[in-house]
């Protein structure tokens, strides 16, 4: 029995691109999603005993045990499908694995290779959450650095300011992360629902990111949340191109009435 889940379970994950390491024995898949984080993945049944209609992810630390669980029922993800020329199956089927007396197989429907990688995106999406980006903040090459600065006042001035020191980074080999050049043009800074959303979205890129430079006289309230994001993350925090600590020195408070970038 465990010979089929195991070709479909590798056929699924076995090129490491969803998790790392994988490794399929019996009805589970194994892999590791960074140091301290393991993933195990089974097909398993939710209504009836012979029918595997889910996949069941569970997220494990190797010391503590397991961090969390998420189960993807295949009828959720794919839908009914269509079976052409049989007339039993006039709405379609929920894709399952069936055990028909000790053979497993598909149901009626196999998948077709576009719902294999609709499955494999679910999973990564999931599991994406609990990866360990350490690894990838310390790769070789460019670094992705973040640039931190103020945009409120007098914006153009800011944003000219702000490109200057992208440049820098540019010049000096390295790939800038630049949010006043990317959200200005689509955000109105006046607007506090676009504000807030590009505020938002400029902490999901410090994340991304391998350094934070900080850059002005003035740290306003919205730099000091980007910075202490990113300290809370393990990124490297530069300010005129030397490390700060966790504490980083005390700046120019924002004036009452001005916009926290």
């Amino acid at each position: 029995m465990s010979s089929f889940f195991e070709q479909e379970l590798w056929y699924l994950f076995g090129d490491g691109k969803t998790f790392d390491n994988p490794a399929c024995s019996g009805q589970a898949c194994l892999g590791t999603l960074g140091k301290d984080l393991r993933v195990r993945v089974r097909f398993i049944t939710t209504g009836y005993a012979d029918h595997y209609d889910s996949l069941k992810i569970t997220v494990l630390n190797r010391t503590d045990g397991p961090v969390d669980t998420l189960v993807l029922k295949l009828k959720d993800l794919l839908g009914k499908k269509s079976v052409p020329g049989n007339p039993n199956f006039r709405e379609g089927v929920s894709p399952h694995i069936w055990d028909c007396y000790g053979k497993l197989e598909w149901y009626a429907y196999r998948p077709t290779d576009a719902d294999y990688e609709m499955i494999r995106q679910a999973a990564r999406q999931y599991l994406d959450m609990f990866r360990d980006r350490q690894q990838e903040r310390t790769q070789d090459g460019p670094k992705l650095v973040y640039i931190c600065a103020p945009l409120r006042g007098n914006v153009e001035k800011n944003i000219e300011f702000a490109r200057q020191k992208a440049q820098e980074v540019f010049q000096a080999g390295d790939i800038p992360v630049c949010p006043h050049l990317m959200f200005p043009p689509i955000a109105d800074p006046e607007n506090p629902q676009q504000d807030q959303a590009a505020r938002d979205m400029g902490l999901r890129l410090v994340e991304s990111c391998q350094e934070v430079h900080v850059y002005g006289a003035e740290w306003t309230a919205g730099m000091w949340a980007e910075i202490r994001h990113a300290m809370d993350l393990g990124i490297e925090v530069k300010t005129d191109q030397e490390t700060i600590g966790r504490n980083p020195p005390r700046r120019q408070a924002p004036q009452k009435g001005r916009g926290v970038r």
